[in-house]
């Protein structure tokens, strides 16, 4: 065999043996391809190489409407140069329609538009052609959505406000849910009412409701609203108008205002007579009163007027509800003729049903004696009676109650008729017995002794006793003391008589003891209110019994006044600084700076002391807080400069840890100072949390593809490829090195082989590769020249051998032996089973 044989059979044995990628030859099973993304593959024939793949399926996933196109796109895969003129064949082909692929034609697109939601298979299949039958090949798929209907409703989703849910809606919004089909869709999280949706989902007569009331705008459809604008919720005359009283009855509107016409007040038109009360609605006879009646006895009678009905607490029912009236004092809206508000009597109602006992006079109506003279005693009535319970009396000239009619027989005569309300005094105090006439005596059988001293009351009551002379009675069990009553609060203190809080302090500040005013003994500082406090005044409110009385607009808390600035703590009164915390050492959230104002809180309240300053408003006085002009923050454990307050300004998210972080979060752990925290157990270093992927290489923190380089281009850990992971070192940083030889996928396998023999000759494949030819073409070029040796002392043995016969034939003597020219000789035989030396 020649040297070109052996190179040849080595080459095939070699690409044979390189690695080739299987695709899917299942439908089943086919690779997805995505819209605008090319996807590449490589089919090959049985035929002309093994191992082989004949074909590779490919889907797509598309909806209704779609048109869906793949590009083709092919190459030779890897050309025989040994083979002239090789080419490749195939067919590309989607769902059934076919196209020819080849060397000549590699392109092709094919397209289809879907008429439901589905997939479309591609196949690509390789066919025999000359030499090698393999093919590269790509695909690109674009989808033309501009018809799409992703939910198949009959609305290209370019229209379809709801592009996955089927619908019919029209009118608001096209192609979402219409449950009633009247052309307006449902309502839904994300479109109300009030962006156009049907108000009324389940009602195909009614879809809009502009005044939000639950009643149609369409007046022809169910229960169609009157009042189209106007929210109102009456359903009785008509639907969706307003109705103050809530009586189902619309409240008139005679100029049309808020409906589409002039609604006019019952008896004129069906609307509410009586807008505010919900009892009534018709007035049949306009007088102001309702037909509704209260009374379940008149059921029956009433039930055939036709007018009205029951209603339990129906207001001021018109008893003549037929007739215009005006009374309402005995019956609403019968006839008065006298407009006394008393109704005229009938022969269903008389006097002593209640009507008018005095029809033709309009200042009397009532006469319970029956003596002829009426019982209204208003000034300027006429016919009054003075006496209107005893027949037998009727004028009092001196109005003491007591009759002028002294005829036999008759009751109640006044013996002293010009004074009108007194006849006798008993005990001669002053006072007559009449305890309900002029200055009538409560207590008319003083004795001798109190009329002699004077111990007679005058100003509660007239004629008791008075033992300190100040004018008020003393109390007696039937006469109480003030406040209960009005006998003298103090009977043994001529300075005070009235105690209005029943502190049992008076209310007298100051008293005349019939030559001059002297102040009153213990004054009550607050008459109206019961109190206790005796430091800063008598008798005024201390809720918390500590003696000085509570606060009001007039008697200021310290230290603006002397009143209690803590009233409901006993243990507090005085706040000399005014900063709302008492000066009592002892007492409660003492002040600590009790002379300088200050709204620091103690440690109950959040803070470190009370009463003290507090710049920043925090709680914190400023003699304890870290951070006196931040007032979220007050405490620096570690002091890091940032408060251990996490919600605050600039809050340590590691308050017990000094650390100087402040990007990804504040206060914490900085190892190589790039502003990015060390990772933790609870704080992931990236990209699965925040914290510094390097945190000793201050050029880095972050590593999106997680190869350990990171992605600043810059510095010695820079990723050249920081969103694909990869570990190449050689040529560039943090990219894919499938073959781990440092170098990129990208720089290439030979070039990277070049490389690699320039600087470690014996790490590199192409070395040996090199030798494994070099020593092959060594020992085919040895055997060339073994076997031209060979032939070579071949011939010239047989040259010997045929002058050796020669010489031996009869008649020819002995001669030197002559050696045959190579090219005088014959050739030789073929070897059998051998190849034949290449040309």
């Amino acid at each position: 065999m020649g040297g070109k044989g052996w190179l040849v059979l080595f080459l095939c044995f070699t690409l044979l043996h390189l690695p080739v990628a299987s695709a899917d030859n299942n439908a089943a099973s086919a690779n997805g391809l995505t819209d605008g993304v090319s996807s590449s593959g490589y089919v090959c024939d049985p035929d002309g190489c093994s191992p082989n793949d004949k074909r590779d399926f490919w889907k797509i996933q598309g909806k209704k409407g779609d048109i869906v196109r793949v590009d083709f796109s092919g190459s030779m895969s890897n050309p025989a140069w040994w083979c002239l003129n090789d080419g490749w064949i195939g067919t590309f082909t989607m769902d059934s329609v076919s196209q020819n692929v080849d060397d000549t034609n590699p392109s092709a697109s094919l397209s289809t538009t879907l008429s439901t939601a589905g997939e479309i298979i591609i196949k690509v299949e390789g066919g025999d052609s000359w030499c090698n039958d393999g093919f590269d090949y790509t695909l690109t798929p674009s989808i033309d959505k501009t018809n799409r209907d992703s939910d198949e409703d009959g609305f290209v989703d370019n229209e379809d406000d709801c592009d996955d849910l089927v619908g019919t809606s029209t009118n608001d919004r096209s192609g979402c849910t219409d449950s009633d089909g009247d052309g307006w869709s449902d309502p839904d999280g994300g479109w109300g009412v009030q962006n156009g949706a049907d108000a009324f989902p389940s009602e195909i007569t009614q879809w809009l409701d502009s005044d939000n009331d639950g009643y149609g705008d369409n007046l022809e459809g169910y229960q169609g609203d009157h009042c189209q604008y106007s929210r109102g919720y009456s359903s009785a005359d008509r639907y969706g108008c307003i109705d103050s009283d809530g009586d189902a009855y619309s409240d008139p509107d005679p100029g049309g205002l808020n409906g589409y016409e002039a609604w006019f007040a019952h008896p004129l038109g069906k609307a509410d007579a009586f807008v505010s009360e919900s009892t009534q609605w018709n007035d049949t006879d306009d007088d102001g009163y309702g037909d509704n009646w209260a009374e379940a006895s008149l059921n029956d009678s009433r039930a055939v007027w036709e007018i009205g009905q029951y209603v339990g607490n129906a207001s001021q029912p018109d008893a003549c509800p037929f007739v215009t009236g005006t009374s309402f004092a005995d019956r609403f809206g019968c006839p008065d003729s006298d407009g006394d508000t008393f109704s005229d009597g009938d022969e269903n109602w008389t006097v002593e049903n209640g009507s008018d006992a005095f029809p033709a006079e309009p200042s009397q109506w009532e006469d319970s004696d029956r003596d002829g003279w009426g019982d209204n005693q208003t000034v300027g009535a006429q016919l009054i009676d003075d006496f209107p319970f005893n027949p037998t009396q009727w004028q009092d000239t001196d109005d003491d109650g007591w009759g002028d009619n002294q005829t036999y027989g008759a009751t109640q005569i006044d013996d002293f008729p010009f004074v009108p309300s007194q006849f006798r005094d008993s005990d001669g105090d002053g006072y007559g017995d009449n305890l309900t006439g002029f200055e009538g005596d409560v207590c008319v059988a003083s004795t001798p002794e109190e009329v002699d001293n004077q111990w007679i009351s005058r100003l509660d009551r007239l004629g008791c006793r008075d033992t300190d002379k100040d004018g008020y009675s003393d109390p007696t069990d039937l006469w109480t003391s003030h406040p209960f009553g009005f006998a003298d609060a103090f009977p043994d203190d001529a300075s005070q008589w009235h105690d209005t809080d029943d502190d049992s302090y008076g209310d007298n500040l100051e008293y005349f003891d019939g030559q001059t005013w002297r102040t009153s003994y213990r004054p009550d500082g607050c008459r109206t209110t019961e109190g206790n406090s005796t430091f800063d005044r008598w008798g005024c409110p201390d809720g918390d019994g500590d003696g000085w009385s509570d606060p009001t607009s007039y008697w200021l808390a310290s230290p603006g006044g002397s009143g209690d600035a803590w009233p409901e703590d006993s243990t507090q009164w005085h706040d000399s600084d005014g900063d709302g915390r008492g000066d009592n050492p002892m007492g409660t959230t003492a002040d600590v700076c009790p002379d300088v104002a200050g709204t620091s809180v103690g440690p109950s309240s959040g803070g470190d002391r009370w009463g003290c300053q507090d710049t920043d408003g925090d709680g914190w006085s400023n003699l304890g807080d870290a951070f006196i002009h931040e007032p979220s923050q007050w405490r620096d454990s570690d002091g890091d400069g940032y408060g251990d307050r996490m919600t605050g300004h600039q809050g340590d998210a590691c308050p017990e840890t000094r650390g100087t972080s402040i990007l990804d979060r504040l206060g914490c752990r900085d190892t190589d100072g790039d502003g990015w925290s060390d990772p933790t157990e609870n704080w992931a270093a990236h990209p699965f949390g925040m914290g510094d992927a390097f945190p000793t290489e201050a050029l880095q923190w972050a590593d999106t593809d997680r190869d350990g380089f990171g992605d600043l281009p810059l510095g010695a850990f820079r990723d050249d490829c920081p969103y694909v992971a990869g570990e190449s070192k050689r040529d560039v940083q943090g990219c894919p090195d499938e073959n781990g030889d440092g170098w990129s996928n990208d720089y290439g396998e030979l070039s990277a082989a070049i490389a690699i023999m320039g600087e470690d000759p014996a790490a590199s494949w192409l070395t040996y590769l090199l030798i494994g030819l070099g020593f092959l073409m060594g020992a085919a070029g040895a055997l060339v020249v073994r076997m031209s040796r060979s032939r070579a002392t071949m011939m010239e043995q047989l040259a010997f051998d045929a002058e050796m016969k020669l010489m031996a034939a009869p008649g020819i003597g002995a001669a030197i032996p002559q050696l045959i020219p190579l090219e005088d000789l014959p050739p030789l035989p073929e070897t059998q089973g051998g190849e034949q030396d290449a040309q």
